[in-house]
């Protein structure tokens, strides 16, 4: 059994709608010996989040502008992102990771791809359960003793690595089989909350489509988080699935 730990940068979530520009991950076997590791920069295809570069952001990027536009888009990382979550014989595992896992589902259908299907385990609430201790990575790492030199929060690549390590010690602690220490969690399905966000934008997509019945013609304040992205509207079988399912 392998374990594989992953985090994902965005360039901007407007919307509700995150847009990958890194993907980062460390695999490991069970005895949490590095087998692979690496940080995939891609292209977001949008703009970015001008807090993401200011200087004192608490979630500032740990590549430059130019580094991330400079490097393939999703559709090229796609076939090696897809054989790392699809692999057999693997757990996988996340920090605070229901955004990262539905944000690869929409990144799928952003680029008209098949879904990647997996589930992926929510290390942080394991963590939170056992130590009863509130706070994002850097809390856990801080609080764990786990080095960080060389290495920066809010790297991908980095940040699997200290979710990889914060895991390690949870084990250890518990002196229990990493499986048995997970039993009573359910994993987040890339499946199910992709169907969830279609849901949301589909929701979107009937109150912006009733309001162009309208006079005016002008779409109302958005309601909801997420709005429905141009794109959308031009993915028919999306709308008959949701209809389907009715």
């Amino acid at each position: 059994m392998n374990y594989l730990f992953f985090d994902i940068e965005c360039a901007n979530c407007f919307n509700g709608i995150g847009k990958i520009c890194s993907f980062g991950y460390v695999l490991c076997d069970e005895n949490f010996s590095v087998i692979e590791s690496d940080d995939l920069l891609m292209n977001p295809d949008t703009i970015f989040d001008w807090y993401l570069f200011k200087e004192d952001s608490k979630c500032k990027l740990a590549y430059t502008r130019e580094d991330y536009i400079n490097n393939p888009k999703f559709p090229q990382h796609y076939k090696k992102i897809k054989s790392l979550l699809e692999a057999s014989n693997q757990i996988i595992f996340g920090f605070g990771c229901q955004n990262d896992v539905a944000t690869i589902a929409t990144e799928c259908l952003r680029y008209d791809l098949d879904l990647i299907d997996f589930n992926c385990h929510d290390i942080h609430t394991v963590l939170e359960k056992i130590y009863e201790i509130k706070g994002g990575l850097g809390t856990y790492v801080e609080k764990f003793e786990i080095p960080t030199d060389g290495m920066e929060f809010h790297d991908s690549k980095a940040d699997a690595f200290f979710t990889m390590k914060v895991t390690e010690k949870l084990m250890n602690d518990q002196k229990k089989p990493l499986k048995e220490i997970l039993a009573p969690y359910t994993p987040f399905s890339s499946k199910l909350l992709r169907k969830q966000k279609i849901k949301k934008l589909y929701a979107n997509y009937l109150e912006r489509k009733e309001a162009g019945k309208n006079k005016d013609g002008k779409p109302p304040r958005p309601l909801k988080k997420i709005v429905v992205p141009q794109w959308f509207d031009y993915k028919r079988e999306l709308i008959e699935e949701i209809e389907r399912d009715k």
